[in-house]
Order: structure tokens, then sequence, then C-alpha cells
């Protein structure tokens, strides 16, 4: 670090570059490239040292976030600083000493890059909300996602839905982005987790992250699903994180979909989910019986083909994973009868789709379950079947129990071997507790579903 001190009198920029030097210790190199490095000396007057930022969005984040780095580095080479004061450009100034800087290669300039157009997900036409079909199972995150589409509200902002796949999730994202555009204005961006964290590394490798910073917040509605694909990612979890606070604090629309709530995203940083748990989260429970029926019924109807009720029912029996899966399903079988020129009926649908049945009445074990339990909760498989009595711990073991007794025929004292040694009166103590929780806490429920439906999709 230098010693040099700078009296308060008018000087040239070569101060700040000392400071700027300095800072390189402070801070990871993708924090001083992105925000520090950008910075720009304007002067120093009355004791008050004036750095001029490239936009609105850096200038608040290096108040509230740097600021104090950057006075305790400048104090020690601006003799007598009292203060700095960050200001946005107002001409063209910045713009063309950055491309001077890049001058040497014109093909890296990249003054005209864009890291909005082009990333909007194409919308799928048939998902609407006229379209979709609602039932208890997913009524609250319908109307919850009507609202968010008609009307700005803070205390829904972020909107998280949550579910498993293939439930309809992409289906009510799609459906908000068809209302906006027809009903509004509002830019907005469809994104998948994946492309933003590709469009950011892309960003990282062109140095023109204030330029992606600044495109991304400049949209009224942001949309990303499948919000789990950036778990474990640190520097882009960093970047979306303060992306989605600045949108936020701005009034701006975040809309988010994932496989799970946000508190149960493995590897996601604690910032994140404490941001969006702070907004509206609503989840998407498994299919029902009754609502595979209707999905069923409307699909035939649509395709103009008539279909046998015991057809109807054992489909809506028997294939329950997904709605896609369903629907999967349902074309397999007309497209046969279209082929053949037979009329469907219940043993040649039997017939048709014996890959489906097979695989969905595959035998779970015991250890399938604990395995599952494990993972939907972020714990190790050893912990279990430990002797840990906290409840983080206990009530998944709980689960993990009442579902073997369910799903297996496994008795429960052997049950309580394969739990490290439980005795049968603690399994049988934890599968009644369980029992009751699913009639009474819906929390409970979601979770019991959410771990059935991935061990019969697995």
């Amino acid at each position: 670090m230098s010693n040099k001190i700078i009296d308060n009198s008018k000087i040239d920029d070569a101060p700040w570059l000392i400071v700027q030097n300095d800072l390189k210790d402070d801070f990871k190199s993708i924090i001083w490239n992105s925000w520090v490095k950008p910075l720009n000396f304007l002067e120093y007057t009355n004791f008050i040292l004036t750095i001029e930022t490239p936009s609105e969005l850096v200038k608040n984040r290096i108040d509230n976030q740097y600021y104090d780095q950057i006075f305790f580095r400048a104090k020690r080479v601006f003799i007598g600083l009292n203060k700095i004061r960050f200001t946005v450009q107002k001409d063209k100034k910045l713009i063309h000493k950055t491309i001077k800087q890049k001058s040497e290669d014109v093909n890296q300039t990249l003054s005209s890059i864009s890291f909005t157009d082009n990333t909007s997900k194409i919308l799928n036409k048939d998902y609407t909300f006229e379209k979709f079909i609602v039932d208890q199972s997913n009524e609250l995150a319908y109307f919850s996602a009507q609202r968010v589409g008609k009307e700005f509200n803070v205390d829904y902002n972020p909107f998280i839905i949550y579910g498993n796949v293939g439930i309809g999730k992409t289906h009510l994202l799609n459906a908000i982005a068809w209302y906006m555009q027809k009903n509004d204005n509002k830019k907005f961006i469809y994104i998948s987790a994946e492309r933003f964290m590709y469009q950011f590394i892309k960003s990282l490798k062109m140095n023109e992250t204030i330029r992606f910073k600044d495109q991304f917040r400049s949209i009224d509605v942001l949309m990303i699903d499948d919000l789990q694909f950036i778990s474990g990612k640190k520097s882009t979890q960093e970047e979306f994180f303060h992306l989605l606070n600045d949108l936020i604090d701005n009034k701006k629309q975040v809309i988010i979909t994932a496989d799970k709530s946000p508190s149960n995203i493995k590897n996601l940083d604690y910032k994140i989910r404490s941001r969006l748990s702070g907004g509206l989260v609503v989840d998407i429970l498994p299919t029902t019986f009754e609502l595979r029926k209707k999905i069923i019924r409307n699909k035939v109807i649509t395709k103009n083909v008539n279909l046998e009720r015991d057809v109807i029912t054992f489909l809506a029996d028997n294939i329950y994973s997904s709605v896609r899966e369903l629907e999967g399903a349902l074309n397999k079988i007309m497209l046969y009868s279209d082929i053949t020129k037979t009329e469907l009926n219940l043993k040649n649908t039997q017939t048709i789709l014996t890959d489906y049945i097979s695989k969905n009445y595959k035998k779970i074990t015991v250890k399938d379950i604990q395995l599952e339990v494990s993972k939907y909760y972020n714990l190790q498989f050893h912990e279990l079947c430990s002797k840990n009595r906290s409840r983080y711990i206990s009530k998944p073991r709980q689960i993990a129990m009442f579902l073997s007794k369910q799903l297996t025929d496994t008795s429960y004292p052997e049950i309580g071997k394969l739990f490290g040694g439980k005795d049968h009166a603690t399994v049988i103590h934890g599968v009644n507790k369980i029992k009751v929780l699913s009639e009474t806490d819906r929390k409970v429920k979601q979770d019991l579903d959410n771990i059935i439906s991935s061990l019969e999709v697995d």
C-alpha cells in the first residue's frame, strides 16, 4: 500500500488510482471488477472526494455496501478527507473513456451488447389462465398468479410458486406473461435460471457486468423458472441476490418457480432464502384423482376423441406422477387409435401403456424412503439413523418411519432396526404422531405428498 498523502487542492486522478489499487486487497476480484474498477475520480475540494459512477445501480450499491471500506482506504491518501460523494455520470465522457481503453481490440468494445434481448423463453400459446384446470391442489397458486399478473402489490413481491416437476408451475408463469402482454405495456423478461447463469457468465467473460446489471434492472417484471439450478453457484447467486434486492427495492415485480420452497433448496444462499421468504410463497400440491380426471376430459374434448369412462378412471388412477406424463400417456393412446383406426378400451389401453404402468408400480423399499427423506430435508443419511433427537432430525426421521409403514410391508420392529436400532415403541410413537399431523398440518401433508411423488417418479 502506498503512503503518499494528497492535500486538499486541485489534483488529477492519480491519487484515486492509488486508492483503487489498494482496494484490490479488500475485495474479491469479481466485486472489484464489477463495482470498484468502473469508478472514476471527479474532484477533491473542501475535503470532499467526488467519485463518478456509471449508473444509479452502481452508485446505490457502493453507497450502501462498500462506502466504509472505500472511505478507509481513501482517507490514507486524501489528507483531511471528511466525506466521499458518489454521483452518476451526466454525459458520455465515461462511455468514451471506456471505449478508448478497449480500443486496442475493436472486437471487444461490445458497446451494443445486450443481455436481455432474446433471453425470454418462447411462450406456450396453450398455457393461459383460461386453460389452467383448477382444483384444491393448485387453487391458491392459480388465484395468486392471477392477482400478481393484474396488479402490483408489495406484499406479493417476490412471488414464488413451488412444487414437483410437471404440475403447472411453468403454465402459470406463461399465463402471467400472456396476460401482461395482452393487457398492459410492462416490460418483462421470462428466463430460466440456467439461462440467467449463462448470461451472467457471458458478461463476466466480456467484462460487461455493469451493462448486464443495468439491462436487467431496466425491466418491470422478472420471471425466473427453476431457481434450483443456481444452487451451489456462488458468484451467480451473489449477483442474483443483488439484482433481486435492486428490483424489489424499486418496486419491480419478481416471479420465481422452483421445485422446493426457498428454505428447502439445498446450497441456496441464506440471504436469497431470507429475501424470497419475505414475499408470497405458494405451493402446488401433487395432482388429485379428480384433477387428473378433469385434465383427461378437457384433453379429449379439445382433441375431439371419445374415451370410455373406465379408460378415464384407469388413466387417472395410474398415471399420477405429473400432468406432463399424463398428457404424454393420452397422446400415446390417441396416436395408436388414430393410426390403427381402433377404438380405445380398457384392455388395449392397459397394453399400450405397459411401460407407464410398470414404472409407477415399482417396489419401494425402506432404504428408498430413507434416501428420499434425507435428500428432501437436506440431511445426511447417517443423521436419519442416528440417536440425535434434535427437532430438525427427529421430525424427518418420524416422517420416514411413517412412510416406511405406509408404503412397505415392513413391521415396526424391522423398521426400528433399519433406523439405527430403535425399539418398536419409538417407531409406533413416530408413526402415530405423523399420522395426526398429516390430517391437521398442511405443511406436513405437503411434505408427505412431495416425498411420495418423488419416490414414485424415481
